[in-house]
């Protein structure tokens, strides 16, 4: 609901706009989203046509691309799973929440093997699998070598896909990927096209957070960022909406997809 008085209206939403493109990481596809919003409220501020309910249905048409968009990537990515898959996951990502499940109701037999991460995100997944029933186990991160001969694919989302063709990826995504990549063990990626970004890998907004932490009495400063980045060139499938994308066009879609915004 937009609270405000219609002389405020076009201030307050590009302040809205401009607080989400400016999150710490970058939050895609909603950064997107805010550079179409701003298009298009100019455009109606321009023709004094800008009132709250012209606002909120840009709001609602984002709100229903966003909802097909996932509907065509599971659809697309149900493809990707098949009777014996042992699948290595490890962050809470549209292919967890969504795909996953909408396999298992699709009757494919597989397995899922999860990396276990801080307890808050390993705790969501948990819920998700055994919610939908899905056969899985739990191991550390570190203990990914002993299954390399076992394990099938390894699933992953990410936040962007920069313009320099790296993604921006929960924390500890990126040794899992070379772990994975030195045991040719396929990495498959899904993402929205409305998640390519406009930006470079160094401009992400990826938040480092430090601070002093003590341990039997000896002090010292501890460090850790938001996000890792990984080189697209790793990843053996690309998934989108739109089906799988070969590396050598991610180019061309990005062209396609960034004009939009522009």
């Amino acid at each position: 609901e937009l609270i405000c008085k219609n002389n405020n209206l076009e201030r307050e939403i590009i302040k809205l706009s401009d607080t989400v493109k400016n999150t710490q990481p970058r939050m895609f596809p909603l950064d997107n989203l805010m550079l179409i919003l701003d298009k298009e409220i100019q455009s109606l501020s321009y023709k004094k046509q800008l009132t709250k309910e012209s606002a909120t249905q840009i709001l609602e048409v984002f709100r229903d691309r966003l909802k097909l968009d996932l509907d065509a990537l599971v659809e697309s990515g149900i493809e990707w799973i098949k009777d014996g898959d042992f699948i290595v996951i490890h962050s809470i990502e549209e292919n967890i929440e969504h795909l996953i499940p909408a396999a298992k109701k699709k009757g494919i037999k597989f397995k899922i093997l999860l990396l276990q991460q801080d307890i808050v995100t390993t705790e969501q997944i948990l819920i998700i699998l055994n919610e939908n029933q899905i056969d899985f186990e739990v191991i550390p991160e570190y203990d990914l070598v002993h299954y390399v001969d076992k394990i099938t694919k390894l699933f992953l989302g990410t936040q962007s896909l920069t313009n320099d063709d790296y993604l921006i990826c929960d924390p500890g995504t990126s040794n899992i990927v070379s772990e994975c990549h030195i045991y040719n063990i396929p990495v498959l990626l899904f993402l929205k096209t409305l998640k390519f970004s406009h930006y470079s890998s160094k401009d992400q907004n990826i938040l480092k957070n430090h601070y002093q932490d003590k341990y039997k009495g000896i002090e010292y400063n501890y460090s850790i960022h938001s996000n890792d980045i990984i080189q697209l060139k790793l990843i053996d499938h690309i998934i989108t909406e739109k089906g799988e994308v070969p590396l050598e066009e991610i180019s061309i879609i990005r062209e396609q997809v960034l004009l939009e915004f522009n």
